[in-house]
């Protein structure tokens, strides 16, 4: 794919605005929620902080590469593993989006289904509200890049101003000083920085999708620093203070708790139709890379008719065990293609138009499985480096990748 034109990149802070609508997710409300009942608010808060500044600093120079580059992930891909090599992590990649997209879809067709019988009692076919929330995705991303910017900067401040809201009821209920007095052990720190982390790396890894829209490299880390480093570890940090003084792990049950239970419903709305425009995107754009002549909007309506179906059929049910196992194979592509970009080519791609150097890198694959492996170890809590597995298996991809490769630059340099 080309990069973007230059005439049509944007400023940071609409890219950070698209990222943080997807990061308002369902997921996200239940990780805040588990960390304020599992942890208390006063240990999770420096918990929630330590893991956005893991992702952030990902996040920093995925955006750099994507600002300076203006491809996509999967096009960077190609450089570090090779264009076969690459149709490989890409369908990885892709069916990882892909299964997120189904059960994202499910959860809104439950939630939304739970919200109408809750508050008027309303009997309403889970099918129907699933192919309803999934054509609302899908019609929004039809129209690309700019139509979910356009729903970004509707949806996420109204979300903030609803969390931000949800944070003074909750505050008029019971003091600060109450609510951080409440302590929970039940959950190790380093496991709640691995819930913050793993909750948003398969996001960070395929950030160039949204972060080669930007001007320039300071408006991709303005991007990427607004979002992992501030709103990200905000909104759970709201969350967590929100479960507490509720003491409910679910969302609409928290806000049925303050009288909100309407308010509820539109946030649900929201926050499935932003992130999931996202999770489509992403996914059209590296389902392309494997089939070349499909169209953007077959691929778009393509996926978005076969997630449907996914989560009609409630095979998302079965899904989401396998999309974890799966999850720990992606952090380690962002390792391999930062020692790419930043070490083994000094910055720097070859010429556009120029060949790409051999269809398989075996070295990447390499540190690729190695990676995995380490990840999946970590997760399994038998060895760990970082007490974080998504963070483990980065490092491991990136450093065992330089040391098989070695730092010589590559035959083939130029300005992309």
């Amino acid at each position: 794919m080309e990069p973007v034109p230059r005439e049509k990149t944007v400023h940071g802070l609409r890219v950070a605005l698209v990222l943080i609508g997807i990061a308002i997710t369902i997921p996200a409300f239940l990780t805040g929620a588990e960390l304020g009942l599992s942890m208390g608010l006063s240990r999770a808060v420096p918990v929630v902080l330590a893991g956005g500044a893991v992702l952030c600093v990902i996040g920093c120079f995925v955006a750099v590469i994507a600002a300076r580059t203006r491809l996509t992930t999967y096009a960077i891909i190609e450089y570090a593993f090779g264009v076969m090599g690459a149709k490989v992590v890409n369908a990885v990649i892709a069916l990882t989006v892909f299964g997120w997209f189904s059960v994202t879809a499910a959860f809104f067709g439950i939630s939304i289904q739970q919200a109408l019988r809750e508050l008027w009692d309303i009997a309403f076919n889970l099918d129907l509200l699933i192919v309803v929330g999934t054509v609302l995705v899908v019609a929004t991303t039809l129209f690309g890049f700019r139509a979910i910017n356009r729903l970004a900067l509707v949806a996420v401040p109204l979300l903030f101003l609803v969390l931000v809201w949800l944070v003074y009821l909750a505050l008029e209920n019971t003091n600060l000083a109450e609510l951080l007095q409440y302590q929970e052990t039940q959950m190790p720190a380093g496991r709640g920085i691995t819930a913050v982390v793993g909750g948003f790396i398969v996001g960070a890894v395929i950030m160039p999708d949204f972060c080669r829209h930007v001007h320039n490299t300071a408006h991709g880390l303005l991007a990427a620093v607004l979002h992992f480093g501030v709103a990200y570890p905000l909104i759970l940090i709201m969350l967590t203070l929100v479960s507490v003084e509720s003491g409910q792990r679910d969302f609409m049950s928290m806000l049925a708790a303050l009288g909100l239970g309407l308010v509820g419903l539109l946030v649900l709305v929201f926050a499935t139709w932003t992130t999931n425009t996202g999770n489509l995107y992403s996914n059209s754009l590296v389902l392309r890379t494997i089939f070349p002549s499909l169209s953007h909007y077959w691929a778009i309506i393509g996926i978005g008719a076969a997630g449907a179906l996914f989560a009609v059929m409630g095979i998302t049910r079965y899904f989401i065990d396998f999309l974890v196992v799966l999850g720990v194979s992606i952090p380690p592509v962002a390792g391999i293609y930062i020692a790419d970009y930043f070490v083994v080519r000094r910055g720097r791609y070859p010429a556009a138009g120029a060949p790409r150097e051999g269809a398989f890198n075996w070295q990447a694959f390499v540190a690729w499985v190695v990676a995995t492996l380490v990840g999946w170890v970590a997760a399994i809590d038998m060895i760990t480096i970082t007490t974080v597995p998504g963070s483990d298996a980065i490092v491991v991809a990136f450093v065992l990748y330089l040391l098989m490769k070695g730092t010589a630059r590559p035959d083939q340099i130029g300005v992309l």
